[in-house]
Parts: C-alpha cells; structure tokens; sequence
C-alpha cells in the first residue's frame, strides 16, 4: 500500500468508533467484565451481570458461580448445569461479553466522548482515540501522553500521532496495555473558540469548520484533527490562503507528491490561514466548498471573500 493511502486510513480511523465487542469463544473473562446471560425458554432469567472484584457472579436462582479465567462457553455450560437442579432439566444457556471491562484504556483530554473504553482486543493508539470519538478542536496531537502501571508506581510515554498520520508510520507508536491512561491535550486555544487564533479548514475533509492551532502546527496535522479527507479529497491539491505581511496569496501544495518523494519538511500554518481540500474529478461549487457556512457562522473575520472568489474562479476553470 502507497504512503499516501496508509496515511487516508490512519487519518479515517481515528474518527471511526472501533468495535468493542466480539463473539470470538476464545477469549477468557476476567474481573469487572460485564457478560450478558440467555437462558432458553426463560427469558425471565436472562440477566446482563459484571463479574466483581472475587471473579463471581450472583446469578439467581443459583448463587455465585466462578466466572474469571472461563471462556463464555465454559461459563454458559456450568450455569447450564447448576440450572438443571432448580428448573428440572436441562436447557441451554448462552454467555457474551458485552463490555470488556478487564482490558480497557481511560481516554481523556481534547477528545469528543472522555471515558473508560474495554476491547476484547486493545487496538493501537489511534484507534483508541477515534473511539472516544476523535481528538477535540485544538487537540495536540504531537505529545499524546500514556500513563500506565509499572510495578507498584506508574510511568509516562509519549507519542507522536501527529507525525504518525502524516508519514503513515504507526511503528514508533508505543502499544496500549490494559488499564493505561490516555490524555490528548488540547493545544493554543483549546475550548476557547477564538477565531483569531483558528485556522478555517474547507472542502473534502469529514469536519468542515474552525480549529485553533498553536505555534508550528503543520498541515498534516490541521487535516488529521479536522478528520481526515474524504474519499473524494485531492492530496495533490490542498490549497491555504495565507497572509504575507500586508497582502494575501493562495499557496498550492502537493501532499500526494511529498509522500511520494518521502519528505519531512512540514508544511506550516498560521492563525488566519485557510486550508481547502479540493475534490477529484469536476469540481461543484456546493461540493466544494463544503462546510463554507459552518466556517462563516463561527467567524466571519476569518475569511477575506474577495479572495475565496478569486479561488472559486480559479477552481472552475478548465
């Protein structure tokens, strides 16, 4: 798979919501786990249940049963048997895992949903940020902080998202364990809404609008917080209307071409900048310039009008 298509599918998942839950037999139950019980022909008795700190479940009418270190089926087939005593016969009992509490991640900081997040399987970092619903306006994506156990204290790493979806590299992403802590922090004017200090992103990106950056953010970085382009974004056409000094341009850039020749150099914004990511194929007025209206009703300073017809002209052209 190209750089550039790697980097559509890291930017793309972490704003996807990542499955929590999984009808794989194999996996074996641990505290705090909530698992959901169906017994056949009495539904009276189907009950969801989290399994405490012991490793039990209270399951009427038989009591406490040992749940940790069973597989669903294990446990399905013993609360089968200790039925078969109270109701008189045998009758089949099925067991799922609804929330994997014994492996989860807390997620907190400049993201949309905070909160605790259980996997049977823990997925990579921005996976785990997409399912709390992806990094927040002014997230700073540079230093995700990960604080996980260690012995009897605790100890801190950092990670770089921000540069990996822009090289579309995960491998210097450290992985996520059980019980770890995730804090995105929100960067200059985080929550704040301050249009001077927002860059207006437009076009084919999944979340149009205003996001606040702080000092030598790049482009990368503004397309990642901003969800990422659609399927129908043109990396070979991201064009930032900027200032210089008194006067304002419009600079092209060529993104599919930078990961194509492996380039580092990032490509800064500023506060005020504009970034619009044009469509493949013709061009609709409506299509794009997507989230137009959302960007005017947050700051109508943001935008210098003449030059975005001067942009629209010049986008419909031949």
């Amino acid at each position: 798979m190209k750089r550039g298509a790697r980097w559509l599918v890291l930017a793309v998942a972490a704003v996807l919501a990542w499955p929590t839950a999984s009808l794989a037999e194999g996996y074996v139950l641990g505290t705090e786990d909530v698992v959901a019980i169906s017994v056949y022909l009495h539904p009276e008795l189907d009950r969801n249940i989290a399994i405490d700190a012991d490793g039990n479940i209270t399951f009427a009418p038989i009591g406490a049963i040992k749940a940790a270190g069973q597989t669903p089926k294990q446990l399905g087939d013993k609360i089968s048997e200790r039925l078969a005593t109270y109701l008189r016969q045998t009758t089949s009992v099925s067991v799922t895992v609804s929330q994997y509490f014994n492996r989860s991640v807390f997620v907190q900081g400049a993201v949309a949903r905070p909160g605790r997040y259980g996997f049977e399987r823990i997925p990579g970092l921005v996976e785990v940020i997409g399912t709390a619903g992806g990094a927040a306006v002014g997230a700073d994506l540079s230093r995700v902080e990960i604080v996980r156990r260690d012995g009897a204290g605790r100890r801190t790493v950092y990670a770089n998202v921000a540069a990996a979806l822009r090289d579309g590299n995960t491998t210097a992403i450290p992985e996520l364990m059980p019980g770890d802590i995730v804090t995105v922090p929100g960067g200059l004017g985080s929550g704040a809404g301050v249009p001077g200090e927002g860059v207006g992103v437009l076009g084919e990106v999944a979340r149009p609008g205003v996001y606040p950056v702080g000092a030598g953010q790049d482009l990368w970085s503004v397309l990642a917080v901003a969800g990422g382009t659609t399927a129908r974004g043109d990396l070979s056409n991201v064009r930032v209307l900027t200032r210089t000094g008194a006067s304002q341009a419009v600079v092209t850039f060529d993104l599919k071409e930078t990961l194509k020749r492996g380039s580092l150099r990032p490509q800064i914004v500023k506060p005020g900048d504009v970034v619009y990511v044009a469509p493949s194929g013709a061009s609709k007025l409506a299509t794009a310039f997507g989230g137009f209206q959302t960007v005017l009703a947050i700051s109508r300073d943001l935008l210098n009008l003449a030059l975005l017809r001067t942009l629209i002209n010049d986008q419909n052209k031949p």
